[in-house]
């Protein structure tokens, strides 16, 4: 056997060579044109980076045209050299037109640590860092509002840290203050985002003091602030007896809590995760006497709504939990009788409402909606669901509801997505779920909403399948599965980290586990059991000095 073996740069001298050609125009075989500039490559040098460009070859032109051209050619020099330079301006625009071409571009940081973390937090790069971002970010805030860093970035990046229940700050003032650097970096040009920032800012827990002479003073000139301040002056005349707004806390200031479950017993007691100590424990007897129930927070309190038990069936009836001292009492009951529901909060201008969504009553599945105000105190009938669902999952992601599978009245599970918006009050479908499912969980996690778990009602499966849908996009991806097939779980987001909770296994026996996501390896790792077994229950984050 006669064998020959080329210099160790043979290969790059190849690429050299097309890399060359492309630019002279030499023996390409596609071209396309922006912005009056063409632009010409070899389709077979394409294709080996991203088969995207084969099978879309014919809307190359289209799919460009929206680039600067300094994007454009980083892409193609990319493609050819494995190799990209090009200002920091345009990344953002690089990784997006690269997410669309299905080019694999490496992210520009390895690592994060301090002096990069709000740069990958601004960066379009993959989750895993920025989930590490976000936390350093979060838990350093103090220092890191000061930096030219954190002067520098987008408003919506901003706005997401402020919003976080995790940010360590000494108290509200410190939020305010950080808000008040940021704008006066470039007061000219972001006097405009002032009033979605001071929507983040908790204005009840500052002082009236510090109100009226800095807040007042800085907002002032800025009319659609006005709504909020005179709200605020409002809530600190006259407390409502439902808060508006919970003290932060440090990163681990805060407790998960799985509230309810498939039975009375179960449903009496609340299971409480306490992130200092890694354990869980169980909550004094509540004295619910029902079951099926759903839960949310507000404030301080944790309101209980509908749910069934063997006397009455299906109810209305609503209470509300002191977290503080566990005083329970009445609220107004629903206008329909319900359990197997939902029941998510949206801030509404000064309200924090309640919705309470679809489910079973007596012997229907529900299509219907009714939203409690903070503000009046009542329950109000709202715009009915597309499609009558129970066993079906809520989450809220940038002020839409989204309503996920479910049973339906044929004793399917859907796998449909129907979506709410407050300013329209109406509903609409987004893209389906790739898995039709009811029973399972879902919780909005990083921008996206993630579903996992359940049971397919036409297979008689239950599922340990995962899923994400990116509201961007309106596209649903496949996520890493869970350990075990399993329904009736929760999903929660704790300490900037996803968490699957309880449950029923294949046999329909009640579940302790308690996984975490490990974004580094993006596996499912077991975490401290539950105090006991627990299934349809939901996952509330509670202030860490709640006693009950």
């Amino acid at each position: 056997m006669f064998v020959v073996k080329a210099s160790s740069d043979f290969a790059a001298k190849r690429v050299e060579y097309l890399y060359d050609a492309m630019k002279r125009d030499k023996k390409c075989d596609t071209s396309f044109a922006v912005g009056g500039r063409y632009f010409y490559a070899h389709l077979v040098v394409l294709s080996a980076c991203s088969e995207f460009f084969w099978t879309n070859k014919d809307q190359l032109e289209e799919i460009f045209s929206p680039f600067d051209f300094d994007v454009i050619d980083a892409i193609l020099k990319y493609c050819y050299t494995g190799e990209i330079s090009i200002a920091d301006r345009h990344y953002d625009k690089l990784m997006e037109l690269a997410n669309r071409l299905e080019v694999k571009i490496p992210p520009r940081h390895e690592t994060v640590d301090l002096s990069n973390c709000l740069e990958v937090l601004k960066s379009k790069e993959n989750s895993d860092l920025k989930t590490e971002a976000m936390d350093l970010t979060l838990g350093n805030f103090e220092t890191l509002h000061k930096t030219k860093d954190f002067l520098n970035l987008p408003v919506s990046n901003v706005n997401e840290i402020l919003k976080s229940n995790y940010l360590n700050v000494p108290s509200e003032e410190d939020v305010f203050n950080a808000v008040k650097l940021w704008v006066n970096h470039d007061n000219a040009n972001r006097k405009s985002d002032l009033a979605q920032l001071m929507r983040s800012v908790r204005l009840s827990l500052l002082s009236m003091e510090f109100f009226i002479d800095e807040v007042l003073t800085f907002c002032l000139s800025c009319a659609e602030c006005m709504t909020t301040l005179r709200q605020a002056v409002k809530d600190k005349k006259d407390k409502s007896f439902v808060p508006r707004e919970t003290p932060r806390s440090k990163i681990k200031g805060y407790k998960m809590a799985l509230v309810g479950g498939w039975d009375i017993d179960m449903a009496n007691t609340f299971d409480i995760f306490d992130g200092l100590k890694n354990s869980w424990t169980l909550s004094k007897n509540i004295g619910i006497n029902k079951s099926d129930f759903a839960s949310v927070l507000v404030g301080g309190w944790i309101l209980i709504i509908g749910g069934y038990n063997s006397s009455n069936g299906s109810m209305t009836s609503v209470e509300y939990i002191d977290l503080k001292s566990g005083e329970k009492k009445p609220l107004k009951p629903l206008n329909q009788a319900r359990y197997w529901f939902s029941a998510v909060t949206l801030r509404r201008g000064s309200s924090t409402d309640v919705y309470a969504i679809g489910g079973f009553g007596g012997a229907a599945f529900l299509s219907s909606v009714e939203r409690w105000s903070s503000n009046t105190g009542d329950w109000e009938i709202i715009a009915p669901l597309l499609v009558a669902v129970s066993n079906q999952s809520a989450s809220v992601i940038a002020d839409k509801i989204y309503i996920t599978g479910g049973l339906t009245s044929e004793w399917k599970s859907s796998n449909k997505v129907q979506m709410y918006s407050v300013e329209t009050n109406s509903w609409t479908y987004r893209a389906q779920m790739i898995q039709g499912r009811a029973g399972h969980s879902s919780v909005a996690f990083q921008g996206k909403l993630y579903v996992a778990g359940g049971f397919d009602y036409q297979t008689s499966s239950f599922l340990d399948s995962v899923e994400h849908y990116d509201p961007n996009a309106n596209v649903w991806t496949a996520f890493t599965k869970l350990p075990k097939a399993a329904y009736a779980i929760s999903l929660g987001c704790f300490q900037n980290k996803l968490f699957s909770m309880g449950g029923k296994d294949v046999n329909r026996h009640e579940l302790s586990d308690v996984w975490e996501y490990d974004a580094t390896n993006k596996s499912w790792k077991a975490s401290t059991s539950l105090s006991r077994k627990r299934s349809d229950a939901v996952a509330n984050v509670i202030p860490y000095d709640s006693i009950i």
